[in-house]
């Protein structure tokens, strides 16, 4: 009985915070399009944050932060100018990270920035495109008052409705969710709704206060929260200036804005939907990705990426049809739901999907890439959608730790209480805590940077990867100190052309110049290998020698 009566009251708390989002996130987004026409002109003059500072009282702060360049803040009365360029190197470096990484609006809750309260922060990434290539300009970042938010959403009065409740949130970054607030205590089994908010979880959990539940507020809460609802409708209506935002607002509700796919929540409706009117038909819930995806956005840029994406999206739709249920989960993780008659032709169009390289061209030039697949039956292997999601998604990285561009259907020896570690880590997040600096580098003349870790970032002084880049100007031997370039690659040809050298390894040790000036002693170590789809490349690994030796060195 709890379950039915508080479950679409829980549903209704996430869906005000929703509501809320979602209208900072159109705002944001016609702000970025502003910025993209003309960041000279908007930054002198952007109506659209002076206008929300007005209309909106939660919103304690909305800043322009371009990368290079003096920011431009607005700020509430009584709120002190918050430091933004400290904090995304500090307490918001991993949101600022995954909004410029996955280009996509982050919302972070409980943020101290030494106000009185509590704010949440949401950070969108702006790029500015152009036919020769795709920058990175900035971020804008709006700032609002925690409380305010849950109050409006009628979470922080669900106490005096008699419920206790507890509010998580899992950030993209995070293996778990972490609390964001609770009254009182409640456990395994309560009444309790999840919903996706800016591409992150957010669930709700409620527990009946002994046996008095206040009815009455809880209606009026109820009814506020309609009301909410309602207002941001009629604000967006009443605004000339949003009328555009309007629409994309609605296009959002259950849709991808960039690929047009269902989002997270309009492809778990559609897939409820023909479930309940398909019991028990034949099925396939699979999981698919593109193989390197993040290595096709640094050698490319994200204008490409979201043609990538576009791409996959219609290569999925010829080859498994358009009746399947697509679903974009973000960044470029996709589900796909297809129903099926015949398993073979299932087989064959996974094979097709998987082996054969999708391309599209952007310029001149063609740009390949690969997807890989995982998938799980319906009904044989699991009734729950989200059931079949998990075990899809396990498969998946089975498929990818068997070479990638293929594919793999969940079996017995994948076991659900494995962690997914034990299919596949996190490749960034290796590369970035491992005790030195990794690189990848074309095998050619100039030997261009494909890829560099954190370490890397730090042990040239930058302050991150597109400031490693401009400072490398995309090649190794910018760095490198003068005076050894040349005798670096007499010994490196040296080692490479000896004929007992079979694994094409070679171990050098020469110096670099830092971004703040600094002339560091680095040992290399690394491999010359052919990639399927980028040719040859040199994986190099490099750590400070000084700091070996002070650790080596005995007493």
């Amino acid at each position: 009985m709890d379950v039915e009566v508080f479950t679409p009251y829980a549903i209704h708390r996430l869906e005000g915070i929703d509501g809320l989002v979602q209208w900072w996130d159109v705002i944001t987004s016609l702000m970025t399009s502003k910025l993209q026409e003309n960041p000279e002109a908007y930054m002198e003059d952007p109506a659209e944050a002076r206008m929300m500072m007005t209309m909106d009282p939660m919103i304690r702060s909305i800043q322009l932060l371009p990368r290079n360049g003096k920011p431009v803040a607005f700020l509430a009365e009584d709120t002190r100018e918050i430091d933004f360029p400290w904090l995304l190197q500090n307490s918001l470096r991993k949101a600022a990270e995954e909004a410029r990484q996955e280009d996509r609006l982050v919302l972070v809750d409980s943020v101290d920035v030494g106000a009185p309260y509590k704010m949440m922060v949401l950070l969108r990434p702006v790029f500015i495109h152009s036919e020769e290539q795709t920058r990175f300009w900035g971020y804008i970042a709006l700032s609002v008052e925690q409380s305010k938010v849950l109050s409006r959403a009628n979470i922080s009065n669900l106490g005096k409705q008699r419920l206790d409740y507890t509010l998580y949130h899992k950030n993209g970054w995070d293996d778990k969710p972490h609390l964001v607030k609770e009254l009182g205590k409640t456990e395994m089994g309560n009444p309790y709704a999840e919903r996706v908010i800016a591409g992150d979880l957010w669930t709700i959990v409620l527990r009946p206060q002994g046996s008095g539940v206040n009815w009455m507020l809880l209606f009026f809460a109820t009814l506020a929260g309609l009301s909410l609802t309602i207002l941001i409708s009629f604000l967006f209506r009443r605004n000339g200036i949003l009328k555009k935002a309007n629409g994309a607002l609605k296009r959002s509700g259950g849709h991808d804005p960039l690929t047009g796919v269902y989002n997270r929540k309009g492809g778990d409706d559609a897939v409820a939907s023909y479930m309940a009117e398909n019991p028990g038909k034949k099925a396939l819930v699979i999981a698919l990705d593109i193989d390197n995806f993040k290595l096709v956005n640094d050698v490319y840029g994200h204008r490409v990426g979201d043609e990538a994406l576009k791409t996959l999206v219609r290569d999925m739709k010829e080859t498994f049809g358009e009746k399947s249920i697509i679903t974009r989960n973000g960044g470029d993780e996709f589900v796909l739901f297809h129903p099926y008659e015949d398993f073979t032709k299932v087989t064959g169009a996974m094979d097709r999907f998987t082996r054969k390289p999708h391309t599209f061209k952007t310029g001149d030039k063609e740009v390949k890439f690969y997807a890989s697949l995982g998938c799980a039956a319906y009904p044989e292997q699991g009734e729950a959608y989200g059931d079949l999601c998990i075990r899809a998604d396990f498969a998946l990285y089975g498929a990818k730790l068997n070479g990638k561009a293929g594919w793999r259907q969940f079996d017995n020896s994948i076991s659900l209480t494995d962690k997914r570690s034990q299919f596949g880590f996190n490749l960034t997040d290796v590369a970035d805590h491992l005790p030195g600096g990794i690189l990848v580098l074309k095998a050619t003349e100039k030997e261009e940077i494909l890829f560099a870790n954190h370490g890397m970032v730090s042990l040239l002084e930058c302050d991150d990867y597109e400031d490693f880049m401009k400072y490398t100007g995309g090649s190794i031997y910018n760095v490198i100190h003068p005076g050894d370039v040349e005798p670096m690659k007499r010994e490196f040809q040296r080692q490479l052309s000896r004929k007992d050298n079979k694994e094409h390894i070679d171990f050098l040790t020469y110096r670099m110049v830092t971004k703040k000036g600094h002339i560091i002693e680095v040992e290399d170590t690394a491999r010359k290998s052919t990639n399927p789809f980028y040719g040859d490349l040199y994986y190099i690994y490099l750590n400070n020698r000084k700091d070996r030796l002070k650790l080596t060195e005995k007493e």
